[in-house]
This record gives C-alpha cells, structure tokens and sequence, in this order.
C-alpha cells in the first residue's frame, strides 16, 4: 500500500493522464492523414476525370466530322492537307497548355496526320500563328511505335493510355485519349487527343494545394489543442500535488499548533489546580482539627483557591475567544467611533499608570466589517498589551490610515519592545515574554483579526522606540 501511495505521489503518475492524450492525438492525427490522402486522390481523379472527359470530347466532336466527310466519299488518306482540321488544330491544339497533339491514326498504326507535321502546311497562315506551333522542324516517324506497350488506365474509361511513344508524343509523357473513326459501320482508324502529364500533374498540385493547406490548418489545430489541453492537465495535476502538498503540510502545523495548545493548557491548568488541591487538603485538615493554623490563615488560603480558580476561569475564557469565532455575526462598524469608545473607557486605568495617549486619524468615517465585540476585544488586548510594557509609565500612539482597500490601524509603545527572534513567536499561544503571562492575549488578537479577513503583524516602532501592532482590515464594501 506504501508503494501505491509513494507511486500516486510521485511524478511520473503525473504523467499517467497524458498517455490517453498523447493516444488520442496520434489517432487524430492520423486520421487527419489518412483523410487527407482520400481527399488528395480523390481531387487527384476529379481533375483528371475533367481534363481526360475534355480531351474526349474534343476527339468525339472531331471523330464526328471527319465520319461524316467520310460518308461523302472521302477517304482517310485525304485528311493529310484537309483546311478545316488544319484550322481546328490551330485554334484548338497549337499551342495550348492542356493539349499535347492531336493525330489520326489508321488501323495499321500509320499516322496519317498529327498536329506536329504542321509545319509543312502552314503556308497561307499568317506568322503570327505560324509561331504557335509547338515543336517546328521537329522529325516524327510515320509509325507508331512504343503506343502498343502503353499503360493502360482503365478508371478513366476505355482507350485512355499513359504513353511515352517517340512517333506519337515525340517521346514526352503524355495522357493519351483515342475515339474509333467509322466508314459504313467498319472501323478505319482512331482519332488520338494527347494531353502533357507533366502539366496534368502540375494541374492536380495546384488543386490539392488548397486540400493540403485546409487539412493541415485541422490538424495543427487539433494538434495545438490537444498539446494545449495535455499542459493544462499536467500543470493542474502538478498544481492539484502542491494544493494536497500544502494542505497537508498546513494539517500537519496545525497539529503542531494543537499540540502546543495542549501542552501549554496543561502547563497553565496544573499549576492553579495543583495549588487549589493543597489548599482544600490543608482546609480539611483544618476543618477536622488536624491542622495548626489559625483562622485568618485558613481564610487566607481560601481566598488564594478562589483567585486560582479565577485564574483558570480567565484562561478557559481566553482559549475559547481564541477557538471559537463566530464569522456570521460580523456587521459594519465605525472603525473612530469604537477607538474613540475604547480609549474612553480605558482613560482612568493609562491615567492611573501615568500613560499618554495620542491619537490620530486621517478620515473619521472609515468603516469595516467586523463583529464590534471582537473589534472592542482586539483593541483592549493590545491596549492591554502596551499597558504591562509600560509598568513605569510611558507613550502610547494610536494611529488610522486609509488605503483603496484596506484600513490600517497602528498601535504603538515607547516600551522595551522584544528581540526580533521573537516576532514571529509572539502571536503562538501560551508563548509570553513575562513571567507571570498566559500567553493567550496576542493569540486571541490574531485569530478575531484574521477572522474578519483581516491580518496583523507586530515589529520594532520607529516613532517610539517599542513594539509596533500594525492591523490590516478590508474596507466595507458599497
């Protein structure tokens, strides 16, 4: 179980919910690609579908007209100088990107005219198109060569090869789409329409460029999201270990603080009661007669029962204001009415002491939350605090400022202070600088404060000398 546990906390189980992630994202990302690929084959076939459906259209239409002349009486040979082909070609096939040649071609394979041979036939064209001409003085074979040993590509439809023939396409790669030509319902040669696959190619790329830039934009997105949502988790899960981490480590000081609680209410319970079960056997004895003392004696030893008893009663008293806060009780308070009120109810007790008293305060209608008994309670325990420094008399300096937020109330002494080691010890309960203290009225004054959402610190006064209690209180919010 041990090992479980020093597992759950360590950092490689931080790691365990990023596997499900790091998963899910190498699945995305793969049926990102394999969408893509569809998606590229499939505009891949569109296109080449739409330019080889052209091609055959063209060698249809063309198949068509050179069918009906040759219903007329015409016959195949006598298309090597026909006007109107010479002329189609030239406004359909020279010179156009998306067309390589256009040829007939017999049934023994000889070429009787291609779109190539034009050169020869270009007489009584202007030399403007006679420039448009793909490959002049270029030689062509009469025979077709390599054609017969072409690859076939049957998803396009019948007589659609991929040729590299040196009579047919001058031995450049090429997407062949060839149409029957008929005389009296018996073939007599095919028309052949050729389009560049180089450019073919270059045609699909530029269409699946807007494919590859949109699924790459999905899956870098996905991917960015995911990555995005894995560090968010991993850091919530750190995050997340540090939170349990402090919780625990914040249980662990408040046990520590209970212990001392406990430690120190016995320490403070047993002298008192220690003392009260002496007294009570000394008045037994007393009351059955075996016990030499004389009566103002053993009035005396009650008196000191009932002071220790009283004694207790307070320390009860302080460690219940210390434990138990009553946070629904908080209302708006007049933070110079209730220092005004204190400090009048105190005057006797600092005159009687020989202490001063100076008090200043910038805005008089500064308010905060809290419960008025425990704001009264603050006050009197430091005002108290101050009093016992000053056992010869001295200043006290009661200040109020007012921040955007907050209200700052400074008490201060021109008393001995304390050593700055103890600065950090002196809100703990039970720990005193005097002999005869508790130690429970600093501890009171930080847990009533800090109940109000408020804080409290104590360091060396600048102005006087001693020890300085600065309290920090929310405004009241309008």
């Amino acid at each position: 179980m041990r090992t479980i546990n020093r597992f759950l906390r360590s950092k490689y189980f931080r790691l365990v919910p990023t596997i499900p992630i790091a998963l899910a994202m190498f699945l995305v990302v793969l049926i990102g690609v394999v969408g893509l690929v569809r998606d590229l084959a499939s505009i891949r076939q569109a296109i080449m579908s739409s330019e080889i459906n052209q091609a055959r259209s063209h060698a249809e239409r063309t198949a068509g007209r050179l069918e009906k002349e040759l219903g007329d009486g015409a016959s195949l040979d006598s298309y090597k100088d026909t006007e109107w082909l010479l002329d189609l070609w030239m406004r359909t096939i020279v010179g156009k990107p998306d067309r390589l040649y256009a040829a007939l071609v017999d049934l023994d394979g000889r070429i009787i005219v291609h779109s190539w041979f034009l050169e020869q036939d270009l007489t009584s064209i202007d030399t403007e198109r006679r420039t448009k001409t793909l490959a002049q003085d270029v030689p062509h074979p009469n025979q077709l060569g390599s054609y017969w040993d072409s690859k076939g590509l049957p998803d396009f439809g019948q007589r659609v090869f991929e040729v590299n023939d040196a009579s047919l396409s001058n031995s450049i790669s090429a997407i062949d789409v060839s149409v029957p030509v008929v005389k009296n319902g018996a073939l007599i040669g095919l028309y052949h329409a050729g389009i560049e696959l180089d450019w073919l190619r270059n045609r699909v790329r530029q269409g699946q460029g807007g494919a590859i830039r949109g699924w790459s934009i999905v899956i870098a997105s996905i991917v960015a999201i995911v990555l995005v949502s894995t560090i968010s988790l991993y850091r919530l899960g750190v995050r997340t270990i540090r939170l349990e981490q402090e919780l625990e480590s914040a249980e662990a000081r408040r046990l520590a603080d209970l212990s001392r609680l406990i430690v120190g209410m016995a320490h403070e319970l047993r002298n008192p009661l220690n003392a009260v079960r002496l007294n009570l056997f000394t008045s037994e004895k007393f009351v059955r007669g075996d016990a030499n003392l004389q009566r103002e004696e053993a009035i005396a030893i009650i008196q000191e029962s009932v002071s220790e008893i009283e004694r207790v009663d307070e320390l009860i008293g302080q460690l219940l204001g210390y434990a138990r806060v009553d946070t629904d009780s908080q209302s708006a308070i007049n933070v110079n009415d209730e220092l005004l009120a204190t400090l009048q109810f105190l005057k006797q007790i600092h005159e009687h002491h020989g202490i001063r008293i100076e008090y200043g305060n910038e805005i008089v209608e500064t308010q905060i939350e809290i419960n008025r008994k425990y704001f009264r309670q603050v006050l009197l325990n430091l005002l108290h605090n101050a009093r016992q420094a000053l056992s010869q008399g001295g200043d006290v300096c009661v200040n109020v400022k007012r921040t955007a937020f907050d209200c700052l109330i400074s008490i201060q002494d021109n008393g001995p202070g304390v050593s700055g080691d103890q600065y950090d010890k002196i809100f703990e309960p039970f720990y005193s600088t005097r002999e005869d203290g508790v130690g429970m009225g600093l501890a009171v004054v930080k847990s009533l404060v800090e109940s109000a959402g408020g804080s409290v610190e104590c360091r060396r006064s600048w102005k006087l000398g001693g020890m300085e209690f600065l309290l920090s209180f929310p405004l009241k919010k309008d």
